[in-house]
Formats: structure tokens, sequence, C-alpha cells
């Protein structure tokens, strides 16, 4: 009888256990970004000043949608990036350093003289609930930093404030 006892309580414990490992659990040590992509040249300028069009009248909205996938990841979507419009491919990479995320989103082997906007969409995570501070770059250089508190229903819109 305690033998039965025993046996029925180790397998009790044992299903117990196995439940638990099926929650999601995230470890932000090994954020990265995911199913990059990208959509452009959407306008064509000359004259590229210091990464800016010197074209008068050039003016688009850049701004960056963001949304909570189920899955754990943040789904960015950076509307009206500005790159050279003869680039070798477009890219974004992600480091963590404790809550904060850097995006670094760069262009290889520019050879023309023009920029344009391009859409760029791609998923960062995997997240956990919890404050993180988004810092994003373009090459070296930082153009936006903003905290988001990530939870499933998370999402939001960001304009890009560019000085003349």
């Amino acid at each position: 009888m305690k033998l039965k006892t025993l046996l029925l309580t180790v397998i009790f414990l044992f299903l117990l256990l196995g439940g638990m490992g099926c929650e999601k659990e995230f470890s932000n040590e090994n954020i990265q970004i995911k199913d990059f992509s990208y959509f452009g040249c959407k306008e064509k300028t000359a004259n590229n000043v210091n990464g800016f069009a010197a074209v008068k009248g050039f003016k688009s909205d850049e701004y960056i949608e963001y949304r909570a996938d189920a899955d754990g990841y943040l789904h960015i979507k950076h509307v009206n990036a500005v790159f050279n419009c003869c680039p070798d491919t477009i890219t974004a990479t992600s480091s963590i350093d404790g809550k904060k995320i850097s995006i670094i989103e760069s262009e290889t082997n520019p050879i023309c003289d023009c920029i344009c906007n391009y859409d760029l969409e791609y998923k960062l995570g995997p997240l956990s609930n919890g404050k993180y501070t988004l810092i994003f770059n373009r090459d070296t250089n930082e153009f936006l930093r903003f905290t988001i508190n990530y939870n499933s229903s998370l999402k939001g819109k960001i304009y890009i404030v560019k000085l003349d």
C-alpha cells in the first residue's frame, strides 16, 4: 500500500513538472532580428548631403510602428527609412545590454549619389514581459530612443523628427 502511494506521488510530481515546462520563457540574452525585409526605393533625390536630401521640398514622414506578436517577438516596421538609392543590401542587427536593446540599420556598398525612402520590416526578440529601452541607429548614428513596456497587447507608432 505504501509503495503504491509513493509510486502515485512520484508520477503526479513528474506530470506536474512536465506541465510547468510547457510555459514559454525567454532568455533576453539571445535577442535577435529575424524575418528582415525591405521595400523601396520609393523616391529618389539628387545631391545627397550628410545623409539628408538637399532637394527643396523633399519631405516624407519617417516613423516606426511596432506591435507584440504572440510568439514573444516585437514586429517592427520602419517606414520611409532613408538610405542610398543604390545599396548593395540593407541590413539590421541587434544587441542587448541589460534592458537596453540597440538596433542598427545599415547599408553596404552604396554606389550612387542619391537617396530614397525604404520600408524595413523585421521581428525583434524573443522578449519577456517588462520595460525595455529601444535605441535605433543608422550605422553609427543614433536617431531614436524610446521605452516600451513589452506585453502581448503592446502596439504603437513613433514619428522620427528631422531637423531642417
